[in-house]
């Protein structure tokens, strides 16, 4: 998010006769305005540091100075400029507002929430108030009190109602409070307004995911679908690693595998060595019943060194496939692996019930096999009544046949 701190000329008028700026400071502050406008940050720091040392009172000063530090990337001189601003004008919300920004910034989102808190947003400019209620979402949603700023968020949006950054800030509260179909609607409406912002794409692709895999039946396969289409143009119109990742898994999501391989198979050969790829291709082969390359896959997947949750993703997906093939044992390890005894004990008892069943079949067919050399023997001796009574028999036996 950009901040806007380039008041007219009215505005710094009103600065200078409010601030009580010393007659020999007016040059480097109009020389510090006039570098500021044209977004010649040193030159401007350094006149707005000129003006900070003649003036240590002059909140202003310190305002401007941190912004012209901060736009340089010096962003630790920028929060004490800042911070200086704030206690010389503790009323100004604007001053807040720019250390806030600086301090989400700087990795600093508690510190932000502190600040912005602080800050009446019904006492602020009316063209603060947006950016004040975007800025004030992110550090609540940094420090999991998104749901603060959720209602000053959507009350701000009722009086500028087409601001698609706002839209957005509500739908980063949204998520980060767990309600992903508002998360959704709201990126949704955001990229109606900006429909050429990645990041809105992004976020509307993963909300869309993130809502469907909460949700059931019609209304999961819809917000799947969705999320697919989104993707797709996203990938296609800009057709990076991660875009085509998105496609992929949304059409995974919505059980269209087919179109789901075609996006992995595209972002496998981008990063053939990222072992998620090959778990999610795994994944669709499994759902086409391609036990063998999903096998691959997810091999693939373990060669390349996943780790950590996706390790044993992978190794439970290859506990599934093995099952489906009915190498219970096989299964057995893989499941072992992947640290899901509840799985190891089922497929062991399958492995068991698999090897009693072969016991039994091979001793049928041994049986099968006894009755058919009995009935040659007497056909041979001329028993014809005898042979035709066993072969009563051997069809009963095959008709009750363990299989």
């Amino acid at each position: 998010m950009t901040l806007s701190h380039r008041p007219g000329l009215v505005g710094l008028v009103a600065l200078l006769l409010a601030g009580g700026l010393a007659v020999s400071a007016h040059a480097e502050w109009t020389k510090g305005i006039e570098a500021y406008k044209k977004a010649d940050w040193a030159t401007a720091a350094k006149e707005f540091e000129e003006v900070t040392q003649t003036n240590p009172d002059y909140a202003p000063g310190f305002y401007y100075l941190g912004l012209c530090q901060r736009s340089l990337g010096n962003v630790s001189p920028a929060l004490a400029s800042l911070q200086k601003a704030v206690e010389l004008a503790p009323t100004d919300g604007s001053f807040k507002i720019g250390l806030g920004y600086t301090q989400m910034q700087a990795n600093r989102a508690q510190d932000a929430y502190t600040t912005l808190k602080a800050v009446d947003i019904g006492s602020l400019d009316a063209k603060l108030r947006s950016t004040y209620a975007q800025l004030f979402a992110q550090a609540a949603s940094r420090t999991d009190r998104a749901a603060e700023a959720i209602p000053i968020v959507a009350n701000q949006l009722r009086a500028d109602p087409n601001n698609a950054a706002l839209h957005q800030a509500l739908g980063g509260a949204y998520s980060a409070n767990g309600e992903d179909d508002k998360a959704y609607a709201s990126f949704k409406r955001a990229a109606e307004l900006n429909p050429k912002d990645e990041a809105i794409a992004r976020s509307v692709i993963t909300s869309g995911i993130a809502a469907a895999r909460r949700a059931s039946g019609a209304q999961k396969d819809q917000l799947y679908t969705e999320a697919g289409r989104f993707a797709e143009q996203l990938a296609t119109s800009q057709p990076t690693f991660e875009h085509k990742l998105l496609a992929g898994e949304a059409w995974l999501g919505a059980g269209e595998y087919q179109k789901a391989l075609g996006w992995f198979d595209q972002a496998k050969a981008a990063q053939p060595q990222n072992a998620l790829v090959h778990f999610y291709h795994a994944q669709c082969n499994t759902s086409l019943n391609r036990l063998d390359p999903a096998i691959e896959d997810l091999q693939a997947a373990l060669n390349i060194g996943a780790t950590g949750k996706l390790r044993s993703q992978i190794y439970n997906q290859m506990g599934y496939v093995y099952d489906k093939k009915t190498d219970y044992d096989k299964a057995v390890n893989a499941y072992r692996e992947a640290g899901n005894s509840s799985k190891v004990a089922e497929m062991q008892s399958k492995s068991a019930a698999k090897a009693q069943n072969t016991q039994a079949d091979q001793e049928y067919q041994r049986r099968l096999a006894a009755l058919e050399m009995q009935i040659r023997e007497l056909e041979a001796i001329g028993e014809v009544d005898e042979a035709n009574e066993l072969r009563k028999q051997l069809e009963a036996l095959k008709k009750a046949s363990p299989q």
